[in-house]
């Protein structure tokens, strides 16, 4: 890994999993999708308001390592106001890129999610990333647009 992508991975994942974004539970979600790690015994709960086909809030709870929970925190910054089919494709192209596939992904200007692809280097740590959005497309997948 370049020195400059392994002192953004750290630095961000600190940030996040120190003062996680959006970590509150929300009572008056359209769908709540809890996904869990068998292997390691992360659980993350992620809450998501809609208005039509936008995301309009993202929160998540979580009994999980400092990966998962920094990732949680990234995801709920990144779909929050995005409409489902762009946050759905995104969420793929991430667990991809994750899963070390060849594709690149425009990972916009968000500095946070550059530094996610770190975890790449630590292939026993990618689930631990990529669950936060392998709930998000669970949820998405459930859901039935109210337009």
């Amino acid at each position: 890994m370049k020195p400059e992508l392994q002192s953004l991975y750290r630095e961000t994942l600190l940030k996040h999993s120190r003062e996680p974004l959006n970590r509150e539970p929300m009572p008056e979600a359209d769908v709540t999708e809890q996904i869990k790690n068998p292997l390691c015994g992360d659980i993350i709960n992620l809450h998501l308001r809609f208005n039509h086909d936008q995301i309009t809030h993202a929160t998540f709870e979580a009994q999980c390592c400092s990966i998962c929970m920094a990732s949680a925190s990234m995801l709920t910054e990144k779909v929050g106001g995005s409409a489902q089919e762009e946050s759905k494709s995104f969420a793929r192209s991430l667990i991809d890129l994750l899963k070390d596939s060849k594709d690149s992904l425009a990972l916009s200007e968000n500095e946070d999610l550059i530094a996610l692809s770190g975890v790449k280097e630590f292939p026993s740590r990618i689930r631990c990333a990529t669950l936060p959005w392998e709930a998000l497309l669970a949820a998405l997948a459930g859901r039935v647009n109210d337009e």
